[in-house]
């Protein structure tokens, strides 16, 4: 959902309207009015007086039409694939329905999927959905989702946390209930119940202002309720038999114009032994709502509408009848308007990155420089006979390999005994742990000249010792060991015979 969403619930005895605004910490609920279907004298003149009353502008419009407009079949596919249902479920159906199949706009929800699908089927008269449509357009309202009344509750209540997988909802109205059966989480049953001839309706009517107590009108609604669990029990139970599964709703969830008589889910509680639980959606934590509209607000005649604008547009969850010719076509000026704040979102993305290229840019190039004069200082130092210098790179590499070159064409240094080497080697067999200095050596073609001061003549034995074995010496001779002046230190000179 993007924008203002407006939701517009429809039922037999009222038209609900509730405008939506997605914003970052959520939902916020901008407006809200409801308008009886008899008083404003039918369906278009509630939706005059609501556009009169209500800002009916939006980005986006869902409404929800009443259940008892509506056929549902529950029906076994012998495959999985949806476009395949979807192109053969009008034939299933043909039987089924009292009506000529092309009558009808079907639409589908899937129960449960293994090597075969149950699915539940709904079906509206092509000529309600044109009339439908017809008075919400002359108002300004051209709805993208057309759902059924009482889905679009359950797929919110299926997003909330702490929710049983097996649950009934009841939207009851004045005159008409709906229930919607979910099992494992997926929607199997609608159907609308009427409630007693409407004597709930007239009893609340004729009772004072909040007040239901009466002994009489206490009695009535007792015994509407009654009538109406009865019917819940039984659909309930014909519907285990016909799916051949054991149907246990863990709780029933309330909501509607219906249930505003203070008692209702202690008596629903009694009459059908499953705890009853009262729907609030503003408890949603997304859902914010200001002062203003929170005074207007009550959620037994407000939360349908509600959950019509939080609906979801995913699909295979719940229904939406703009099929076939009354399929919703993108309109010019929306898809205008969506490519311009398109437009401009990339122009700014492309200004942030060319803007973030350029800094980096900048950076890298003054890093660069400040590089390549640490390397020509390092090259200055190393080489001060080279006058002119290019790329200091490339001439370092070229002087290096001559200066290799020419340690190689020394007299006696052969390319696989470099000087380095007998360092090297002369390094190993001197233990780290004696006490060495070492003050002159001299390298030359037949040997090496190795002077020094240690600790005793003792150390000065292991010297030579430890350079006996060596590959490249084949003498090593201790030519002098004295004291020095302060008799502590011990002067040696070894010499050390080039092996040929």
């Amino acid at each position: 959902m993007a924008g203002k969403t407006l939701g517009i619930d429809i039922d037999s005895d009222s038209v609900t309207a509730v405008q939506v605004e997605e914003g970052l910490r959520g939902y916020y609920v901008t407006g809200c009015e409801r308008v009886m279907i008899e008083e404003a004298g039918g369906l278009d003149g509630a939706l005059k007086t609501l556009s009169e009353q209500t800002d009916l502008k939006a980005d986006r419009f869902i409404s929800s039409i009443p259940g008892e407009h509506v056929s549902y079949r529950n029906l076994q596919m012998p495959f999985t694939d949806t476009k395949k249902i979807r192109h053969t479920i009008a034939f299933e159906l043909e039987t089924m329905v009292p009506f000529p199949i092309e009558d009808l706009i079907v639409d589908f929800t899937i129960i449960d999927q293994s090597d075969q699908s149950e699915i539940l089927a709904a079906s509206v008269r092509r000529r309600y959905i044109s009339e439908y449509l017809t008075h919400l357009q002359s108002h300004g309202i051209d709805p993208d989702i057309m759902d059924v009344r009482g889905v679009p509750m359950v797929l919110w209540l299926l997003r909330q946390e702490g929710i049983p997988d097996n649950g009934l909802l009841l939207e009851m109205g004045l005159k008409i209930n709906t229930m919607v059966l979910y099992l494992n989480r997926r929607i199997g049953l609608i159907r609308t119940l009427p409630f007693s001839d409407g004597l709930i309706a007239q009893t609340m009517s004729n009772a004072p202002t909040g007040n239901y107590g009466g002994t009489r009108a206490a009695e009535h609604v007792e015994s509407c309720l009654s009538i109406f669990c009865t019917d819940i029990q039984n659909t309930l139970h014909t519907y285990g038999c016909q799916s051949n599964r054991e149907v246990m709703p863990e709780k029933v969830f309330v909501t509607g114009s219906g249930s505003l008589y203070p008692d209702t889910e202690s008596l629903l509680e009694r009459f059908l032994d499953i705890p009853v639980e009262r729907i609030n959606v503003i408890k949603d934590k997304r859902v914010h709502m200001g002062e203003d509209v929170a005074l207007l607000w009550n959620p037994g005649i407000m939360d349908s509408a509600l959950a019509v604008a939080l609906r979801d547009n995913k699909q295979g969850l719940g229904f939406n009848f703009r099929r076939d010719e009354f399929e919703i076509r993108k309109r010019y000026f929306r898809l205008k308007k969506e490519i311009q704040k398109a437009a401009v979102f990339l122009l700014v993305i492309l200004s942030l990155l060319t803007a973030d290229l350029g800094v980096d840019y900048y950076f890298l190039k003054k890093r660069y420089s400040m590089l390549d004069k640490q390397i020509t200082g390092i090259f200055r130092q190393t080489f001060p006979d080279v006058k002119r210098i290019v790329d200091p790179v490339h001439q370092m590499r070229v002087k290096i390999n001559e200066i290799k070159k020419s340690a190689l064409s020394l007299p006696g240094i052969s390319g696989d005994r470099k000087v380095l080497d007998l360092l090297r080697d002369i390094s190993f067999r001197v233990p780290g742990s004696l006490d060495v200095k070492v003050t002159r050596m001299v390298v030359d073609p037949e040997g090496v000249q190795v002077k020094g001061e240690t600790d005793t003549f003792n150390t000065v034995d292991i010297i030579k010792k430890g350079l006996e074995p060596s590959e490249y010496f084949s003498a090593v001779t201790i030519s002098s060991a004295n004291l020095d002046r302060s008799g502590k230190r011990v002067k040696f000179e070894i010499k050390l015979q080039r092996a040929k």
